[in-house]
């Protein structure tokens, strides 16, 4: 079992990616492994998080195997590195995630259409609509 947190997202997403990216340029201590749910390697590694549950929010799992999923993954991910750490703390507040959760949801739901895909995204995972999410 791997002492760091594995954070999950779909590659396919030029949103997601894009985040991930910024995630990346904090994680100078190495304290995340971030993974494509869409590499096959991923897949094996991770078998709690189907690809349909990638292909509809972002994924953290922690070292002892617990799941956070969606508003829940990204305020767990903030809270993880230091220089973000503030902000998770503002999405701990009470009610923060009544709001976040939805606005999450709506975000992941339509990440196509606001943000694009990527060039690779021929297999189909890209096209689904926003319902089958």
């Amino acid at each position: 079992m791997s002492e760091r947190y594995a954070l999950l997202y779909d590659g396919a997403c030029r949103i997601c990616t894009s985040q991930v990216q910024t995630v990346a340029t904090y994680n100078e201590a190495g304290l995340l492994e971030i993974l494509d749910m869409n590499d096959a390697q991923a897949q094996v590694r991770f078998p709690q998080v189907t690809p349909e549950m990638a292909q509809r929010e972002l994924h953290l799992v922690a070292p002892d195997g617990q799941l956070y999923q969606g508003a829940d993954a990204v305020r767990e991910t903030l809270l993880r590195l230091p220089t973000l750490r503030g902000l998770g703390h503002l999405m701990s507040l009470p009610g923060v995630m009544l709001f976040a959760r939805p606005i999450y949801a709506w975000v992941a739901a339509n990440r196509y259409l606001l943000g694009g895909r990527v060039a690779d995204c021929d297999d189909g995972t890209c096209h689904r609509d926003s319902a089958d999410r």
